[in-house]
């Protein structure tokens, strides 16, 4: 990937109001990355302003999938060595990209001072966009749990297997305890065919019915697809390498979903304000 000028566009956009939207999962290696990157991808091809944050602590998958690895992250910003605006990556599309290393998690560490400067410089990242993707890493840790309940959405990512069925269970009764309401949409991935996805999410939505009364949102499938680990190993997403392949077309669906939903009604504070105040406390 190449880096452009990432001075961001000041003109008001004219779509809906900005959504946040975390990727999560209940465990790792569910493909969840590469889901988050692509749909971003879609999203600006449609015209819309779309920003990912690489929340996965550690890892940096997202920069990864793009064929880059980048020098600086949200820590650079923290520490006061850098702008924000000096560390956002531009990729394709127009795509902005915030490596957050393990920044996102030192957050709610500043003091007041600190977090208002760092806050004026996240939001106007937010106040630039339609959509800001999160890449969250996966399970119940703290940090995770911050981020999925600062955004208005979350898309779960599973697989139609026991353990990862088990974990996606898990993470959503862990904070559907804390907020009955919160807007889940479960995506399963790597599927033979629509036929089975159905059979995952029917089997899924009817144990959360069952012991929580919680029903989540619907949001679609992703069946096994060679482009998508072509892509992979080319580091270049699948949405570009094989714009027609069964995975894309897929995920033009959940794209399709996405816009068709209506914006969920969360607190006035904008998603940096939220990070920054949450502190998660288990019951």
């Amino acid at each position: 990937m190449n880096l452009e000028d990432t001075t961001l566009d000041p003109r008001p956009h004219s779509g809906p109001r900005r959504r946040t939207i975390t990727f999560t999962s209940g465990k790792g290696g569910v493909g969840k990355s590469n889901l988050v990157l692509n749909t971003a991808l879609l999203l600006a091809q449609r015209g819309h302003r779309v920003a990912v944050l690489d929340g996965d602590l550690g890892l940096a998958n997202v920069t990864v999938l793009l064929g880059c690895a980048p020098k600086l992250d949200l820590r650079d910003v923290l520490s006061g060595e850098k702008r924000l605006a000096e560390i956002i990556l531009r990729g394709p599309h127009g795509v902005l990209v915030i490596p957050a290393g393990s920044g996102v998690a030192e957050l709610a560490h500043l003091d007041d001072g600190e977090r208002a400067a760092l806050l004026g410089q996240l939001q106007e990242v937010e106040e630039a966009v339609e959509f800001l993707l999160i890449d969250t890493g996966a399970g119940i840790g703290e940090t995770v749990l911050n981020l999925i309940l600062a955004a208005d959405e979350s898309v779960v990512v599973t697989l139609p297997e026991p353990t990862a069925l088990a974990d996606a269970y898990a993470l959503m009764k862990t904070v559907v305890q804390h907020c009955p309401a919160y807007p889940f949409h479960v995506l399963v991935n790597m599927v033979r065919d629509s036929a089975q996805a159905e059979q995952v999410h029917r089997s899924l939505s009817e144990i959360l019915v069952r012991f929580l009364g919680y029903r989540p949102g619907d949001a679609g499938f992703v069946v096994m697809d060679a482009s998508v680990g072509q892509g992979v190993v080319r580091q270049v997403p699948f949405t570009l390498l094989a714009p027609r392949s069964q995975a894309s077309r897929c995920l033009e669906t959940l794209v399709g979903r996405l816009l068709g939903q209506p914006d969920a009604a969360r607190s006035g504070r904008t998603f940096w304000e939220r990070v920054a105040g949450s502190t998660w406390r288990r019951p």
